[in-house]
C-alpha cells in the first residue's frame, strides 16, 4: 500500500452507504472504501473499466442531491478547470453531516493537465460551509526531500527506484516527526 493510500486509510472513516471517488481514474480506492463498508462509485472523465465507474464531469455531477455520505477527492481538485464549481457540486451531492476527504499535491511537479495548487489559506476560503475536523500535511522533511530527489532520479533514468525511495521517506517521516493526532483532512458538510 502506497504512503498516500495509507494516509487515506487513516483519514477515511468506517461507514455504510454510498461513497464517491471523485476523479478516481482507474478506481484505485475501490477496495479500500469497500473494506471500510462503503458502496463504491468512481467518477472520472476517463474512468477505468471496473464496473463501478461513471464517465462524468465534476463540474456537473449526474447524481441527486445528498446522494453520498462520503466523497473522496484524491489528486483530483488540481485537475478541475473550475474547482469552485466542482465544490458546489460536491456540496450538492454530499449528505448533510457527510464527510469529504481531500488529498491534493502542493510541492509536486507539473504533470500534464493540472491547473492549481492549494495552500491552507486557499482551503480555508475554498471550503467555507464545511466544519474542518482536522487539516494535516502528511509530508515532513524526508518526504519533501524525496520529491526533489525523486525528480532527479527520474531525469537520469532511474525512475524505477522512485517508489522505494518514497516508501523509505514516508517511513522515516512517520518514525522521526513529532507525534501528533492521527492525520486527517476530513470535512463535515454542515
Amino acid at each position: 500500500m502506497s504512503a498516500e493510500v495509507r494516509w487515506l486509510a487513516e483519514a477515511i472513516p468506517e461507514g455504510q452507504g454510498w461513497a464517491l471517488d471523485l476523479g478516481g481514474g482507474r478506481g484505485g480506492l475501490r477496495l479500500l472504501l469497500e473494506q471500510k463498508g462503503w458502496r463504491y462509485v468512481n467518477v472520472d472523465l476517463r474512468p477505468g473499466r471496473n464496473g463501478h465507474a461513471v464517465c462524468a464531469d465534476a463540474h456537473c455531477l449526474p447524481f441527486r442531491d445528498g446522494a453520498f455520505a462520503l466523497i473522496v477527492a484524491k489528486d483530483s481538485l488540481e485537475h478541475f478547470e473550475n474547482p469552485w464549481r466542482a465544490m458546489e457540486e460536491i456540496r450538492r451531492v454530499l449528505t448533510d453531516g457527510g464527510t469529504l476527504v481531500i488529498w491534493v499535491p502542493f510541492m509536486w511537479p507539473f504533470h500534464g493537465d493540472d491547473f492549481y495548487r492549494y495552500t491552507p489559506l486557499a482551503f480555508e476560503r475554498f471550503l467555507k460551509g464545511f466544519a474542518t475536523v482536522r487539516f494535516d500535511t502528511p509530508l515532513w522533511v524526508f518526504s519533501v526531500l524525496e520529491l526533489v530527489f525523486g525528480e532527479v532520479i527520474k531525469r537520469i533514468g532511474l525512475g524505477f527506484l522512485e517508489r522505494y525511495i518514497r516508501e523509505v521517506a514516508w517511513r522515516l517521516d512517520r518514525l522521526l516527526q513529532p507525534k501528533r493526532p492521527k492525520p486527517v483532512l476530513s470535512l463535515e458538510h454542515i
